[in-house]
């Protein structure tokens, strides 16, 4: 028989409880879910790179952090324009990190891939090709503005960094509770000036604008070790001491026109839920999209598991997440095996590396790719699993 929710004088409860003093609650249900604002930040942008670094200060499990970041200029009368990465590319470096290494490390537009392909961003609310329309949508939660206004060069913008999976399971959340070993966050500030390459703007506004950054820290409090009527609780997730990591890395095998290329993963060993290609070319991703590759492979060891054409993977793309894919953006993802959309994921089709000699992927470019300041970026989603957790019990 289901148990009966056992409202106290004065208000409800936040959770079901459990009549049974015998009973053991998981600790998915014992918990509660918070969020509570952190450090407020606001720096005025300049011609270099800035540093910030803040330290995580909270309770409870670590879940996530939302950034919202935002920029007014004023007196603006230059042209204003972004650079294809922006306005997400405003943020340098994104690290989160504790004393023994970093869990996140990434730039601003990288997060902001991930955000979208890794399962945190169900509802796209910025343009579908942002960098060839950089036009004022949902201004509230994502707002870009161009050209010789006042305004021009302002922006707004949230960028998600992903600690636990998802709210249902809620694999590879941390313990916050250390005061002596606290995590911290560094959000760099990119340059602000303009150029073809960016990396904010192509042409930076007349004055540059102050650069702000909320945050909010996602958490879950630790249960008590019974409820009020005497049922035991759990005080860790099923599957605490998953670790889980989101990084970039370039492939020292540089993309080259006319040319087969070999780009060898660099993460074997670690249980990868998303792989995402990001091809420049001439240092940009549209031209990098004007000359696509003609076929892109993916070997596990010495297995093919995918050979196809670029529009055979942003179909498949498109199925899984709902919207076009950004310039020279390749989304192969493990992690789509409840229903048809990427991150509703059981685990099952994670793709385990450990033991693996090598994993690769064939890329073939056309001439017109060139040989000229060309990159591949590989970011990986993946997880640690100690040998004591079996995420199928």
């Amino acid at each position: 028989m289901a148990s009966t929710p056992n409202v106290a004088v004065g208000g409800p409860i936040t959770q079901v409880q459990e009549n049974s003093p015998g009973r053991s609650i998981p600790f998915r249900r014992s918990t509660t879910f918070r969020i509570s604002q952190l450090q407020t930040t606001a720096q005025l942008m300049t011609a270099g790179s800035q540093q910030v670094d803040v330290v995580i200060e909270g309770s409870g499990y670590v879940y996530g952090l939302d950034l919202h970041i935002f920029a007014t200029t004023a007196g603006n009368a230059a042209n204003t324009a972004f650079f294809e990465d922006g306005p997400w590319s405003a943020v340098d470096t994104l690290v989160f990190r504790d004393v023994n290494g970093e869990l996140v490390n990434l730039t601003g537009y990288h997060t902001r891939l991930l955000n979208l392909y890794a399962g945190y961003v169900k509802f796209k609310e910025a343009p579908v090709r942002q960098e060839t329309n950089p036009t004022v949508d949902t201004a509230n939660i994502f707002n870009t503005v161009t050209g010789g206004g006042a305004t021009g060069g302002s922006y707004r913008f949230h960028l998600w960094v992903p600690i636990g999976l998802n709210k249902r399971d809620l694999r590879g959340i941390l313990g916050n509770q250390d005061r002596a070993q606290k995590y911290s966050l560094r959000s760099d500030i990119a340059s602000g000036t303009g150029a073809a390459t960016g990396p904010l703007y192509v042409t930076a506004p007349t004055t540059l604008p102050t650069h702000n950054i909320e945050r909010y820290y996602y958490n879950y409090a630790v249960p008590a070790r019974a409820n009020a009527s005497g049922a035991g609780q759990a005080q860790f997730p099923d599957d605490f001491g998953i670790l889980h990591y989101s990084t970039q890395s370039i492939s020292p095998s540089a993309p080259q026109g006319g040319s087969n290329v070999n780009h060898f993963l660099a993460r074997l060993g670690n249980t990868i839920r998303v792989l995402v290609l990001e091809l420049k070319s001439n240092g940009l991703r549209a031209t990098a999209e004007t000359n696509a590759p003609t076929r892109i492979q993916l070997n596990i060891g010495d297995t093919p598991l995918f050979v196809e054409t670029p529009a055979t993977r942003r179909a498949e793309m498109y199925r899984r997440y709902g919207w076009d894919a950004p310039n020279g953006v390749y989304v192969y993802d493990f992690m789509t095996d409840i229903i048809s959309i990427a991150g509703d994921e059981l685990g099952v089709d994670y793709l385990y590396t450990n033991g693996l000699v090598n994993a690769q992927f064939q890329i073939t470019y056309p001439a017109g790719f060139g040989s000229t300041n060309n990159t591949m970026t590989v970011l990986t989603d993946d997880l640690v699993i100690p040998p004591t957790v079996d995420i199928y019990a």
